[in-house]
This record gives C-alpha cells, sequence and structure tokens, in this order.
C-alpha cells in the first residue's frame, strides 16, 4: 500500500500537475467569483517552475556533491552498490537494453571496477511500476553487463526490491550490515538512499552520479521558460516527497 500511494502522490504533485490543475480550475470554475486568482496562480507556478536559474541553484544545493575520485581511489571497498532505475523494460523488442538518462550510474560503476575501486558489483532493483511486477531491472542490466563481457562472476543481482526502502533492507542478505559499501545513483537520490542504507546500519560511502545542474553561476539563458527547469524541479519534488514519507514512517 505504501510503495502505491506513494508513487500515485508523487506524481499528482509534481509541478507540471499543479500549473495544469490550476488552470484546469480556471476554466471548470466559471461562476467562482475568486476565478481569476487560479489564473494568476497558474501563471506564477509556470514562471517559477520554467526558471531553470532558480531550479538549477535549488536542485544543487539538494544534491550530493561530486565524490573526489582521487579520495576514492584511495580506498578500496568490496562491494559497490548499484542502483536501478537506468532503462526502459517495457521498450520493445528485447534484444537490447534500452538506456534513460539515468545510465551514468551503471558507466560509473563499470569504470570504478575497471580501477580496482570496487572488487564486486551489487545490482538493486526489480519492478519499480505499481502495476508491473515482472519488469526485473537487475537481471535486464545483469544481461548488458554480459553481453560486454564484464566478468560475471564479479557481479551479484536482487531482483525482488521495488523502492530504495527494500533496496537497503534486502541488501542485508547478500552483504554484512557492517561492511562498508560504495553507494552509486543520481546525486538527487543519494540522499534519501544513503540514509535508508545507513538505517540498516551499513557504512556508507557515497559515490553520486546523474548530475543535471550546471555549474555555471549565471547566464541570460536561464531566465528564458525551459523544459530542462521544470525537468529539475520535478526531480526535486519527487526526492522531497519522497524523502519526507519515508523519515514520517522511520525509514531514515
Amino acid at each position: 500500500m505504501f510503495f502505491i500511494l506513494s508513487k500515485t502522490i508523487s506524481y499528482l504533485l509534481m509541478p507540471a500537475t499543479l500549473i495544469g490543475l490550476a488552470w484546469l480550475a480556471f476554466f471548470i470554475f466559471k461562476k467562482w467569483k475568486y476565478r481569476k486568482y487560479l489564473a494568476i496562480l497558474g501563471f506564477i507556478l509556470f514562471i517559477i517552475f520554467t526558471n531553470d536559474f532558480l531550479a538549477n541553484s535549488i536542485l544543487k544545493a539538494w544534491q550530493t556533491e561530486p565524490a573526489k575520485l582521487e579520495t576514492i581511489r584511495s580506498q578500496k571497498f568490496t562491494y559497490g552498490v548499484l542502483l536501478t532505475g537506468m532503462t526502459n523494460t517495457q521498450k520493445e523488442p528485447k534484444d537490447r537494453v534500452y538506456f534513460n538518462h539515468n545510465a551514468d550510474r551503471l558507466f560509473q560503476a563499470i569504470m570504478l571496477h575497471q580501477q580496482g575501486i570496487i572488487d564486486t558489483l551489487y545490482i538493486s532493483g526489480g519492478g519499480a511500476t505499481a502495476l508491473r511486477k515482472d519488469l526485473q531491472e537487475a537481471k535486464v542490466l545483469s544481461s548488458y553487463l554480459e553481453s560486454i563481457q564484464f566478468p560475471t562472476e564479479k557481479v551479484i543481482i536482487e531482483d525482488q526490491s521495488r523502492n530504495t526502502v527494500e533496496n537497503a533492507r534486502f541488501a542485508k542478505d547478500f552483504i554484512n550490515s557492517q561492511s562498508e559499501i560504495l553507494l552509486i545513483t543520481s546525486a538527487s537520490h543519494m540522499p534519501r538512499a544513503k540514509g535508508c542504507f545507513e538505517k540498516e546500519n551499513f557504512k556508507v560511502q557515497a559515490y553520486p552520479t546523474v548530475f543535471h545542474t550546471s555549474d555555471e553561476i549565471i547566464n541570460p539563458a536561464m531566465f528564458i521558460p525551459s523544459q530542462s527547469a521544470l525537468m529539475k524541479w520535478h526531480i526535486l519534488f519527487k526526492e522531497w516527497m519522497g524523502y519526507s514519507a519515508y523519515w514520517l514512517a522511520g525509514y531514515l
């Protein structure tokens, strides 16, 4: 129930949804004397959520900063824990892997293994949809690694978890919970993921990937309404709601 509710509410409270609801209400409530405020609210939300300067600044403040590779190289980790969420498992035909913007998680994990920083790659993630329980992404990634001749004896697959809480809990079935792990996931997702694994008593070294932000301080183009800004707000809302829900439920 928690899984289904969290997915449903997160979509209802996304920035684009809020803008759409405000303008939809403007057309529905034609006899409401304060109707004009709905149009104004929709316009204000549109200006805020399409402002890339604001979105970029707030997302940078939220996400975990890049790990210093020089420091990471000086350490050796038995396990690199890779969280899924980087492929489209519903795309046909099934003779290849279709990656999305989170593919940097996998590419960085491969690099970390090749450089000897991690010994074993633990991939965690089953079906992260409310309606389909058969989309086991960890298995898809395992087949991809096999196709590129990655040493499969150095890969552990956990394909039942549906969310970050289960990623951390199920990891204890494969990894000693007192072990220090190198956690590999998106920079925006790292605060929630790190908290979940630490809740299960893992010693976590964060290795954030997938940075959607720019380090450019200011650029005139940032003040032109953009889809990029809307996407950054979408990421922020999803993580804020997820983190809050996990905290209230005692998962962090």
